[in-house]
């Protein structure tokens, strides 16, 4: 398949295609999502997806999902392991037991002598009006970091995905968008099997790309994590050209993943997408709770960051019903982790509680049983009641005993 061809399933001749988007949220979004994923498998629906976008943690429940041998409750199993051993420890064992803690270490200390003699310089030659944009010294490091704190976490992803190259995800799987987000460009960053798209540069080819490279791009949270830093040969409009990407968490662009599905995306320069009818988008967060007065810079900064952060979210949520509204969606789902018991019309009477689920937190660590049991029955509990209330009646199906339902 060529680079500029469209990224996408074979269309089939159902009326109704849907798309799943998984959001961030670390080892929490892996759980409500793996819940989300369950009930939708339960219900056939997860069965039609021809496409799901997947921004950190729900990347890597995404990336388990499209690459893991074997049936759902194979796949299940395995997530369970994954949420149980976490990612920061068997990281920090790399740390001990392997040359990446050293080289990280050895970068950092490099990039930190070349950046402070660079501030200088660029001060020197700003005083004497020498000073010019472009990506050459010392505005731009002459090297690429190579190694750090996220390429250990990178390795750490690539044992979970057992060395998984974007071209062998599984072709009887939906079609895989993982999103990071370019910083040079303040654009979105896809990762496909067939293609890596940003649409400042255009597409490149994805031969000698990992699942773990484009999982841990999506997953560097900026402030615990460096961006990745690369260079890559793009083709925009058949001209080759190199150029150099500094990769982070795609949560950063659009923490829900809903970017490349909408449907009214025309722009020329987008990776092309199938257009779907319906979309269900999971959403592992909280709502933004009063907190203390913000009265010094980094509480200021953090309240800032959150207000942001919450308000993008909740116009793409919005988006959705503006287009179900206008008629260029047929119908959408919206799992919240962080949603109102009390909106739930159909909420079973054993429903775990919204404020039980309150309060985890977003990173990678181990989590124990409890907590992940917590977590995946919320998410499967949500969707089965959003179902029920907001989806079309599904056609009658067979269990196991040969009962229809």
């Amino acid at each position: 398949m060529s680079i500029n061809e469209t990224a996408q399933a074979p269309t089939d001749d159902s009326p109704d295609s849907i798309a799943l988007a998984l959001s961030g949220g670390g080892a929490r979004a892996i759980a409500f999502h793996l819940g989300c994923l369950r009930a939708l498998h339960e219900l056939g629906i997860l069965q039609q997806v021809s496409t799901i976008t997947a921004v950190s943690g729900g990347s890597v429940l995404a990336g388990l999902y499209c690459s893991h041998p074997g049936d759902f409750e194979a796949f299940e199993t395995r997530v369970r392991e994954v949420l149980s051993q976490g990612f920061v420890v068997p990281a920090l064992k790399r740390v001990v037991t392997s040359p990446d803690g050293v080289k990280a270490a050895v970068y950092a200390v490099a990039l930190l002598v070349e950046r402070t003699v660079a501030m200088l310089a660029r001060l020197g030659l700003k005083l004497l009006q020498k000073d010019k944009p472009g990506e050459h010294w010392p505005n731009a490091t002459p090297f690429l970091r190579k190694a750090s704190r996220t390429t250990i976490l990178r390795n750490t992803f690539s044992e979970t995905f057992h060395g998984c190259m974007l071209k062998d995800l599984r072709e009887d799987r939906p079609v895989l968008i993982v999103i990071a987000c370019e910083l040079r460009a303040k654009a979105a960053f896809y990762f496909t099997r067939e293609r890596l798209h940003c649409w400042r540069y255009g597409a490149a080819r994805s031969e000698g790309v990992e699942l773990a490279d484009a999982v841990a791009a999506s997953a560097a949270y900026p402030a615990a994590l460096p961006a990745i830093d690369q260079r890559v040969v793009f083709n925009k409009k058949d001209t080759e050209a190199s150029h150099r990407i500094t990769l982070t968490d795609g949560g950063v662009y659009d923490n829900l993943g809903l970017t490349p599905l909408w449907p009214d995306r025309d722009f020329s320069d987008s990776m092309p997408v199938k257009r779907h009818d319906r979309i269900i988008a999971c959403r592992a967060g909280y709502g933004l709770d009063v907190t203390e007065p913000a009265s010094v810079w980094t509480s200021r900064m953090g309240a800032a960051f959150e207000s942001v952060f919450a308000r993008a979210q909740n116009l793409a949520m919005k988006r959705l019903f503006d287009l179900k509204e206008a008629g260029k969606l047929k119908g959408f789902l919206l799992p919240y982790l962080g949603q109102k018991d009390s909106s739930l019309t159909f909420a079973n009477d054993d429903l775990v509680r919204a404020e039980e689920t309150a309060g985890y937190p977003t990173n990678f660590k181990a989590m124990d049983n409890e907590w992940i049991e917590r977590l995946v029955r919320r998410g499967e509990q949500i969707v089965h009641a959003q179902v029920k209330e907001h989806w079309l009646p599904m056609p009658p199906r067979e269990t196991p005993n040969g009962e229809k339902i």
